[in-house]
C-alpha cells in the first residue's frame, strides 16, 4: 500500500552563571505562521534569503508507508529490550522555590588540550579527549532517504522532509515558530525516543538514549544531522540539590561559548528558570511522570536552576553499552568526540552568537505534527486552543465530549464527570491567574497541567488559582466534580489572564 502524507514534513548545573537574557513571550496558539507545512505552494529550501514568513513547506511528499510499520530498528536488543512498566504512582507534584540555583556540579573530567580549528563562523577550540565511540550513522552526510518510525507507520523521507518534520515537532510542540533564515542553527532534543523514532521508550536512566538535532538551511537546501544525546542526569551522586535536568516542550536560549572555561560549545544564555530535580537519587524524574517509586523514599521537585550546556562525553563505544555517569549533572551530553565533531563543527554559531534550543518530550510531541491539524474538540487528544490573553469561555459539562480522567496527583477528589480540556504555549515566564464560576447545583473544578496526562497536574482549585508559570505547553481542565456518586454537571465560565 502506497500513501501520500502530507509535507510536514533536537542540561543541571554544568557551567559558570550567565547573565539573564530578557527573552519576550508569544503566548497563545500554535506558532502564526504555520509555514504552509502541509500545503502544496513552491519550496523555498533554495533560497538563502528566505525568511520564516515566506517559507511555504516541501508541497505533498511521496512518503510510502511501509507495510511493517516499522524501519527494523535494533534499538530493543541493543539496549537490552523495553524498559519494565513504571510503578503505579499518583502524589502531588512538589515545587520547592530556591533563592539560587544551588551547588553547581562540575563533575566530568576535563581534556588534557585542545586543538584550533577552522569553521565557517570562526575559529573553534575543540578539546582533546581521547575515546574510540564510532560516529553514529544517521550522523552522516545524507545520500538519498532515511526511515523514520511515525505513530501512523515507517515513512522514507529526504533531507529536506526530515528537516520539515523536525521543525513541525519543535513548532507544534512548543508553540514558538522556528527561525529558517539562511545559515541559522536550530537545536531540537527529543528526550525518551531513539533517533528516527517518536514513541517513547522508557527514558531508562544513564543512557544516551535521547536525541539530539541540527537543523538549518542554505543555498544548497535543508540540511539535518541526528545524534543520540543524554537530556538527562547521570548516575552519579553530585551532592545535595546540585543536579537537574531541563524542563521538556519549552525553547531555551543558547548561544556559543566555553564550557567551563575549557573548550567551546553551546552555552545557555538564561538563568534561573525551573528545573526538575531527582532529590530522591532512585535515577528518575519522578516529577517529570515516570512514575517510579522507592529504592528512595521522598518526591522530586522543581527548583531554579542555570548552567545547563550541550556539550561532548567522552565515552567508549558502542554507544548502547555507554553511560553517562558523572559527564552530566544535567547537561545535553552527546556521546564521543567523533559524534560531537559531527555536531558541533555544524552547530557552532560563532563566539556569543544565538542557537535556539527546543526540548520536547516523547510521549508530548503534538500529534498534528504528524500530519494534518485537527479539529479542537475539547478532548485531551484535541483541546481548544487558547490563543490570547486573557481569555474566558463559557460552556456546560454536561456536554462535554469526554470522561476521560477521573482523577489528578494533585488532588484526591473525584473528578470522575465529564471534562473540557484546553492548552495554550508560552515563552516566557508570568503569573498564570484561572477563575471558574459554576452555576447553582453545578461542581466544576479547574485544573493546570503540563502535558496531556492527569499524573501531570501541577495545581487546581474549585474556584480560582494562581500559578508562576514557566514557558513551555499547558493544559487547562474544567472537570466535574462528583460527591457521593452524583455528578455535578452543568454549565460554568473559565476565565484566564496573565500578569
Amino acid at each position: 500500500m502506497r500513501t501520500l502524507l502530507p509535507a510536514f514534513w533536537v542540561l543541571a548545573a554544568c557551567t559558570e552563571a550567565a547573565d539573564p537574557s530578557v527573552h519576550r513571550s508569544r503566548p497563545g496558539g500554535p506558532p502564526a505562521d504555520d509555514s504552509g507545512l502541509g500545503d502544496t505552494a513552491a519550496d523555498t529550501a533554495g533560497d538563502d534569503t528566505a525568511e520564516a514568513d515566506d517559507d511555504t513547506g516541501a508541497g505533498e511528499l511521496d512518503a510510502e508507508v511501509l507495510p511493517s510499520g516499522s524501519c527494523a530498528f535494533d534499538y530493543a536488543d541493543r539496549f537490552g529490550g523495553p524498559p519494565p512498566p513504571p510503578s503505579p504512582q499518583r502524589g502531588p507534584h512538589t515545587r520547592k522555590e530556591l533563592v539560587g540555583s544551588g551547588q553547581i556540579a562540575y563533575a566530568e573530567p576535563l581534556p588534557s588540550g585542545h586543538e584550533r580549528r577552522k569553521t565557517r563562523s570562526g575559529d573553534l577550540d575543540m578539546p582533546s579527549y581521547d575515546d574510540d565511540m564510532p560516529l553514529f550513522d544517521r550522523a552522516y552526510g545524507w545520500a538519498g532517504t532515511r526511515c523514520f518510525e511515525l505513530p501512523q507507520g515507517a515513512v522514507w523521507l529526504d533531507e529536506a522532509g526530515a528537516y520539515d518534520l523536525y521543525r513541525r515537532i519543535a513548532e507544534r510542540t512548543t508553540g514558538v515558530p522556528m527561525e529558517v533564515a539562511s545559515g541559522v542553527r536550530t537545536v531540537l532534543g527529543v528526550r525518551g525516543a531513539f533517533p528516527g523514532t517518536f514513541t517513547w521508550n522508557g527514558n531508562t536512566p544513564d543512557l544516551f538514549d535521547d536525541t539530539l538535532v541540527l537543523l538549518w538551511r542554505d543555498a544548497d537546501g535543508k540540511h539535518v544531522i541526528e545524534v543520540p544525546v543524554n537530556t538527562d542526569t547521570g548516575a552519579h551522586d553530585f551532592g545535595d540539590e546540585s543536579s537537574s535536568s531541563l524542563r521538556a516542550n519549552r525553547r531555551y536560549h543558547h548561544e556559543g561559548g566555553v564550557h567551563r572555561g575549557s573548550y567551546d560549545a553551546l552555552t545557555i544564555g538564561e538563568w534561573g528558570y525551573h528545573t526538575i530535580d531527582d532529590t530522591n537519587g532512585n535515577g528518575h524524574l519522578d516529577s517529570d511522570r515516570n512514575g517510579w517509586l522507592p529504592p528512595h523514599a521522598g518526591e522530586d521537585y522543581e527548583r531554579v536552576g542555570g548552567g545547563h550546556n550541550i556539550h561532548v562525553a567522552s565515552v567508549d563505544g558502542p554507544w548502547e553499552d555507554a553511560r553517562v555517569q558523572n559527564w552530566s549533572a544535567g547537561c545535553q551530553t552527546i556521546p564521543g568526540m567523533a559524534n560531537w565533531e559531527a555536531f558541533i563543527t555544524e552547530a557552532w554559531p560563532g563566539s556569543g552568537e544565538p542557537v535556539n534550543y527546543f526540548l520536547v518530550d516523547a510521549r508530548d510531541i503534538d500529534p498534528d505534527a504528524f500530519g494534518p491539524a485537527c479539529t479542537p474538540d475539547g478532548t485531551s487528544a484535541c483541546a481548544f486552543w487558547v490563543e490570547s490573553f486573557p481569555f474566558s469561555d463559557a460552556r456546560t459539562t454536561a456536554a462535554a465530549p469526554a470522561s476521560a480522567w477521573d482523577g489528578y496527583n494533585c488532588s484526591a477528589a473525584d473528578e470522575s464527570g465529564a471534562e473540557w480540556v484546553y492548552r495554550f504555549t508560552l515563552d516566557e515566564a508570568s503569573t498564570l491567574r484561572v477563575e471558574v464560576e459554576s452555576a447553582p447545583g453545578v461542581d466544576v473544578d479547574v485544573h493546570l497541567l503540563d502535558a496531556a496526562d492527569p499524573d501531570a497536574c501541577l495545581t487546581r482549585d474549585d474556584l480560582e488559582f494562581t500559578y508562576a508559570i514557566e514557558p513551555g505547553r499547558y493544559f487547562l481542565v474544567a472537570d466535574t466534580y462528583v460527591s457521593d456518586g452524583v455528578e455535578l454537571a452543568g454549565e460554568f465560565e473559565l476565565r484566564v489572564t496573565l500578569e
